[in-house]
């Protein structure tokens, strides 16, 4: 459809929708015969501008012009009126637009606060051009001006407030994710039936009443509050507007707690109370989508860390396989030529052999580090719980650290252990623990140091430590030295290897046998490590 004929179509499409609003809230018993308490055709006008665009304007100007022509007003009061309402929709559209950021789907709590603001502020406008049109006509006494204005002011204002937040919420798709079941939708559909129509017209026959310790409203509240928080914003305006338009109704036909001898005086009670209601509603479903949206992004980053954690551990795993093929080829050479295969070495190149083979040894120490981490990380690692004795462990462990505490002229010390004490745990794994205990132990002590390993009983628990006479880790860094990667040392100043996964993998595979691995340090003194296992 060609733009021009699209606006034609939007102007006369929304001056026929406003004719017809404007046209239930005349009947209504206005005051003076215009300034009606309830006018939904304020709402329409703002979400009109809000969705469309400025260009909306000429068909408010005609839906309200006829409308007021139609009951009865002289020309140049309809012309007045209609320029006052058209002013007040330009107004609130302007006063909510200029907040930056403003969603039309009202999931904001600033967006909900602009545009309460302007359906206050805005509709003054019309409310004042309207009554001074009236009273410019004569169709409006000294004495009627203030109950006029007033009831012209609360009607926009509630329109405003009931009708425009529907039809945007409606018309643009939400941020905030609420998906309910359909059983839920029906119960809340029922229940803000049954509440609405024994609130509002209590005392028809037929009508059900529900007795409780609360007054009819707070349970109409409690209903509300429902919606919101289980349906978002679009649950919390629809269920607003459906209770507004029962309320309106059941007061019109005489019926429920707003009604007065006059209707107008029932319905001024009314709006009243349905603007608090609304007001706390938009707050209340604004509040709960903005807390969704921030759920919603944290969600959506715990994933991507999840992913990008999921592509590192694949990286690795990786590089470290294809970091074992040249490692291999260098050790079978280096093996090859310390055997006089090719020939007699003389002694430089026996020492030369003898580095590289050290450092090949030292490398694959790493990338045999990395894959454990990797291992644990994914979950590739699986343990079995089993009774296990601690001296048979530490029979194992204890013989392949002598080599590497002998080349440091550190000395290895076993205290006195009771043979009974068995823990729960899988032997390989208790292995490794103790062995990377060991290992940090042995590269952190000094020539001439010692190495401590014992265990004792705990209550329903045994803790076997590892102490070492090494220089000790600052108390700042001993949270941090489990984290994957953390060295105590400072990378240019530090004296040891390693890439600081032994105590991370320890840990990791201490929980999964139900245990934990701590640490204790001084500096100056040394560290204790400790891993803590059930009892068998």
């Amino acid at each position: 459809m060609p733009k021009r004929a699209a606006d034609i179509a939007l102007i006369v499409g929304l001056a026929a929708l406003y004719l017809a609003l404007a046209r239930v809230g005349l009947s209504l018993d206005a005051v003076a015969g215009f300034a009606t308490l309830v006018w939904p055709p304020t709402g329409l006008a703002l979400a009109a501008l809000l969705l469309f665009g400025y260009r909306a304007w000429p068909g408010i100007f005609i839906g309200a012009f006829t409308a007021n022509l139609l009951t009865g007003a002289p020309v140049p009061v309809a012309l007045g009126i209609g320029v006052g309402n058209t002013a007040e929709a330009l107004a609130c559209a302007y006063l909510v637009q200029r907040l930056p950021r403003f969603t039309m789907t009202l999931e904001s709590v600033r967006s909900v606060m602009r545009l309460i603001l302007a359906a206050v502020l805005g509709t003054m406008i019309s409310a004042t051009i309207g009554v001074a049109s009236l009273y410019a006509g004569g169709i409006v006494a000294n004495d009627q001006l203030r109950e006029s204005w007033m009831a012209w002011w609360i009607g926009d204002m509630v329109g405003a407030l009931v009708v425009a937040p529907i039809i945007l919420v409606w018309s643009t798709a939400p941020r905030a994710q609420f998906r309910p079941g359909r059983t839920e939708t029906a119960f809340l559909v029922v229940a803000l039936s049954l509440v609405s129509v024994s609130t509002f017209f209590d005392g028809v026959r037929f009508v059900p009443s529900f007795p409780t310790p609360f007054h009819q409203t707070d349970v109409l509240l409690a209903v509300l509050i429902w919606a919101a928080l289980r349906f978002g914003q679009r649950g919390s305006v629809t269920a607003a507007f459906l209770v507004s338009a029962t309320a309106v109704t059941a007061t019109t036909l005489g019926f429920g707690p707003f009604v007065q001898p006059e209707l107008r005086l029932g319905l001024l009670s009314l709006q009243t109370f349905m603007a608090i209601v609304i007001v706390t509603c938009l707050l209340l479903g604004a509040t709960i989508a903005e807390r969704r949206c921030v759920h919603e992004i944290a969600r959506e980053a715990h994933r991507a860390a999840i992913r990008a954690n999921r592509a590192k551990s694949e990286f690795l795993a990786v590089m470290s396989h294809e970091l074992r093929t040249p490692l291999n080829a260098i050790a079978g050479y280096s093996q090859l030529l310390e055997d006089g295969i090719y020939g007699p070495l003389n002694e430089k190149q026996t020492d030369g052999v003898a580095r590289i083979h050290r450092n090949e040894q030292q490398l694959l120490e790493i990338i045999d580090e990395v894959l454990g981490f990797v291992s644990a990380e994914t979950g590739h690692v699986t343990v079995q719980s089993a009774p296990v004795h601690v001296i048979e462990v530490l029979d194992v462990v204890a013989p392949l650290m002598e080599p590497e505490l002998q080349r440091k002229q550190a000395s290895l010390k076993r205290d006195d252990i009771r043979s009974g004490l068995t823990v729960r745990a899988d032997p390989k794994s208790l292995q490794q623990i103790l062995l990377r205990l060991l290992s940090n132990a042995a590269k952190y002590t000094d020539e001439g140091g010692m190495v401590t390993i014992g265990a004792e009983r705990e209550g329903k628990t045994i803790r076997i430590w590892v102490r070492d006479t090494g220089a000790g880790i600052p108390q700042a860094e001993i949270d941090h030295v489990f984290e994957p990667f953390f060295q105590a040392e400072h990378a240019t100043t530090r004296r040891v290897s390693g890439i600081g996964l032994g105590l991370t993998i320890a840990r990791d595979l201490a929980r999964r046998m139900e245990g934990e691995v701590t640490l204790a340090s001084k500096v100056g003194t040394g560290t204790t490590a400790s891993v803590i296992l059930p009892a068998a």
